[in-house]
């Protein structure tokens, strides 16, 4: 188990009306696709060595989105070179951890997810389905579920587990995705009660627990998902993004815990 939290929660979706609810959508800045905490340095670290020791289980990737994951790495690669925390040139990129990130060493989807502390998801339309699938993933921070159970699958086989993902929250969604705007991405947010920090928490569909776990009167541990969602101009994939936090109950204010324990009651 490793321990890698940030010192604080900038975000508590369960006290706000906007973000408690599904889908629970809003307006996201272009220049705020990518974010960086003060955890930074720590969950980089760890993403390199999930890439390296268990890459079957972090990154998968359809032969359909090939395109859309190099145009993704180009979109990465336009936002960091207008970050002073990174250095971009030539054909390496070095981020603010000092990592020197060759760009052309490894698959264009596994680089992006050595680049940025999201995990990235390309979604894609099947006229089939009439639906957007999963065709593609870099997932080293899994919140009790698989990327091998998910590829190629469309949104609302995707969410089967999920509680209260309804029909009616599913044409929503999907309506969503069609609607979604190359120049207007949207965030919304989930949350987890767990009893450990573990950032690489896999889990099976079969062993699936409902989002909200029960309220630990001890030790416990907050894990919220800032998730991303926006449109590639050339290949109109989909990109899911999840920033993830991680705080121990200590890390907490007494507005969140006293909010937490409303929403857990």
């Amino acid at each position: 188990m490793r321990l890698i939290c940030q010192k604080s929660l900038p975000l508590s979706p369960w006290d706000r009306v906007v973000t408690a609810r599904l889908p629970g959508v809003q307006p996201l800045r272009t220049d705020e696709l990518f974010l960086q905490d003060d955890a930074f340095d720590r969950q980089m670290e760890y993403r390199d060595e999930l890439i390296l020791k268990n890459r079957e289980k972090v990154f998968q990737l359809n032969e359909e989105a090939k395109d859309a994951a190099k145009e993704l790495l180009n979109l990465v690669l336009v936002k960091l070179n207008r970050d002073r925390n990174y250095d971009v040139t030539g054909s390496k990129v070095t981020r603010p951890d000092g990592k020197k990130i060759l760009l052309e060493c490894d698959n264009p989807l596994v680089i992006a997810g050595r680049l940025v502390q999201e995990d990235l998801l390309i979604l894609q339309w099947n006229a089939e389905m009439k639906e957007h699938i999963l065709n593609g993933g870099i997932l080293c921070f899994p919140a009790l579920w698989t990327l091998g159970e998910k590829m190629s699958k469309p949104m609302s086989r995707i969410h089967k587990p999920v509680p209260h993902y309804t029909d009616k929250i599913s044409n929503l969604v999907q309506r969503m995705f069609n609607n979604l705007k190359v120049e207007t991405p949207i965030w919304r947010a989930n949350w987890y009660l767990y009893d450990n920090p573990e950032l690489f928490s896999p889990q099976k569909e079969e062993l699936s627990q409902p989002t909200r776990k029960s309220f630990f009167e001890g030790d416990f541990w907050v894990r919220v998902e800032k998730q991303s969602l926006f449109r590639l101009p050339k290949s109109d994939a989909i990109v899911f993004g999840i920033h993830t936090f991680v705080v121990g109950r200590s890390a907490l204010t007494k507005a969140q815990i006293d909010s937490l324990k409303k929403v857990e009651s």
